[in-house]
Parts: C-alpha cells; structure tokens; sequence
C-alpha cells in the first residue's frame, strides 16, 4: 500500500482511529523512525486518533512521536491504570480494560478467543485464579484496542500499523492484535511497507 493509498482511506473518515504499535524489543535504532511516523500522521491527518497499548518499545516510540504533534489525540488503552505509569505525560489518563462491566468483559473475551483459540482455557479461568486474570487483561486489552468499547468512550479502529518481528509476525500479544484486526476486516501494513511512507528519508 502507498501512502497516497492509506491517505485517501483515512481522510475519507470524519474520525479515524488509526493504531500504532508492535513489539516490546524494539531496536534502538528504529526507535527515531517510529516517532518520525507517528509525528508525520499527527501532522498529514490532524483529524484521526492514534491508539496503543502503552507498552514499552513500539507503542511508547509511535506515542512519542503523536505527542510531539498533539497529545489530545493519543489514546491510550491498558489492562489497568497503573499500567506503564512512568511513559505517560504527567496528566494523562489512559483507559483502562479493568473498567468494563462483566457483560462487556465477556463480549471481549468471545473475540478475543474466536481470533486466538489459544487463549481459550486462560480466559475461561481468568475468574477462578488471579495470576490468569491479569494475564488475560494483557489480551482484553489488545482486543478492545481494535474493537473499541461503547463503555470505555472508545470508538473502533479503522487502521493498523505495525512493527512487527519480521521472522515471526504473529507471536505474542501484537500477533493477536493483528489477528483481531484481520478478523474484524481492519487493514493492517507492517513496516516493510510504512517505511517508505517516512517523508524525510
């Protein structure tokens, strides 16, 4: 995809909701590049809302970058509000998973299992045993990302872009991100792609 491609999809959106994220082990030095491109889509698209999980890494480098431009429309989504405390500015207020009501927890976790069926005995003993529970909050969290929650404020995602590691894409908690992107028929553009979007290289 080009970015001449992504742009029209996005501004064809009164209020696009754009992720920015991907893995914890990050290489130092991609972590300009990350903050370039989230600075560049804050400034190209001053109407979209930028998404992530807060985590350290991907999401904080892309963070960086929006909050240059307009920290207003960064959203932060996490399991819970102590989560990653210290990458946030000093007034922010992310949302938080740990705020759902249990119905709407349980809508999350159905789709969170049907893009991860891996996850399926985790979240159905998330209630009986605490240490699974705050596991399954890391996953609740990366599925409320994409879907958003009418509960939480939090529209759905209409995009997402990722840096991924290359020789295994959909591992961890980013490759289930992906997965519910995909199966919520939400493009997704790894940075193989985004790369040349970057205006100043």
């Amino acid at each position: 995809m080009t970015y001449a491609q992504f742009s029209e999809q996005i501004n064809a959106l009164a209020r696009p909701v754009i992720l920015v994220e991907g893995i914890r082990a990050l290489p130092s030095a991609e972590q300009p590049r990350l903050m370039a491109l989230g600075a560049q889509l804050a400034r190209d698209f001053p109407r979209a809302i930028f998404r992530s999980g807060n985590a350290e890494g991907a999401d904080e480098a892309f963070a960086l970058g929006v909050l240059r431009v307009d920290p207003d429309r960064l959203e932060l989504v996490v399991p819970n509000s102590r989560h990653g405390r210290r990458r946030m500015p000093g007034n922010f207020k992310p949302v938080a998973v740990s705020g759902l009501s249990l119905g709407a927890e349980n809508h999350v976790a159905y789709v969170t299992q049907r893009a991860s069926p891996v996850y399926v005995s985790l979240l159905d003993k998330r209630d009986r045993m605490p240490a699974l529970k705050a596991k399954a909050r890391y996953l609740l969290r990366d599925t409320v990302k994409v879907t958003g929650s009418a509960e939480l404020g939090l529209a759905p995602a209409n995009f997402g872009l990722f840096y991924v590691n290359v020789a295994d894409p959909m591992q961890g908690g980013t490759g289930h991100t992906i997965r519910v992107c995909r199966d919520q028929g939400i493009p997704v553009v790894f940075q193989q792609n985004w790369m040349q979007w970057l205006t100043g290289e």
